[in-house]
């Protein structure tokens, strides 16, 4: 099947793969060649070469890359080739990442889950999918990995806001215009200006537009320190 397709689609390809492959021989490409083609610009596909003993040691080879055009450079250096002990955020790695793989390739069985997190200067929404090499004599060696990002936004300040300024960050995410925001909270067009441009230096932001996006990553995921 050819064309680009829905993730819970391309799971269910990839799942039926495993279930019905030979155990122990199977390469992870025989799995994953079917739905290459498939593949949205964002979704990643990885493979997890999970042999050694130190999951530090798990060796990571990233198939497919994150292709949606984006300004935040941070997310090339999480899709480089490389060592975990390389992974560029290693409190994502060790609090995401690892317990995920260690748990399918324990128990040799699929997992599926959601995840919310900050990764280095970012925050992220994304499905995933693991499959570890169907293995009964032992533990898995490798496993397959896709991700399915659902939202990628900057980190924002996380400093408490004032009553008002939660009010108009509120309405600018539901596309009111400075006039509606200024009739809903009782106050000038002039007193609303003034305070959203006082946001946008607050938060760095380079328009509206910047600026809803970071108010809304300051909430979706807890920071993890």
């Amino acid at each position: 099947m050819k064309g680009r397709a829905s993730f819970k689609l391309i799971s269910r390809l990839m799942t039926d793969a495993w279930i019905y492959s030979p155990d122990g021989h199977l390469e992870a490409a025989g799995i994953y060649a079917r739905i290459l083609e498939m593949l949205r610009p964002n979704m990643i596909l990885a493979i997890v070469d999970t042999r050694a003993n130190n999951p530090d040691d798990f060796a990571l080879d990233v198939i497919h890359r994150y292709a949606v055009p984006t300004t935040m450079s941070a997310m090339r250096h999480l899709q480089v080739s490389q060592t975990l002990s390389e992974f560029p955020d290693q409190q994502h790695l060790r609090r995401i990442m690892i317990p995920a793989y260690l748990n399918a390739i324990e128990n040799r069985r699929p997992l599926a889950d959601r995840i919310s997190a900050r990764v280095l200067n970012m925050v992220t929404i994304y499905n995933r999918l693991i499959l570890p090499q169907r293995n009964r004599a032992g533990r898995s060696e490798w496993c397959l990995v896709l991700i399915d990002v659902k939202f990628l936004l900057p980190t924002a300040p996380t400093t408490p806001l004032a009553d008002v300024d939660l009010g108009i960050l509120q309405m600018l995410a539901e596309g009111a215009t400075i006039k509606e925001i200024a009739e809903a909270s009782h106050r000038s067009a002039r007193t609303i200006h003034h305070r959203v441009e006082r946001l946008k230096a607050r938060f760095g932001a380079r328009n509206l537009a910047h600026l809803v996006g970071l108010s809304v990553s300051e909430g979706v995921a807890d920071d993890p320190s």
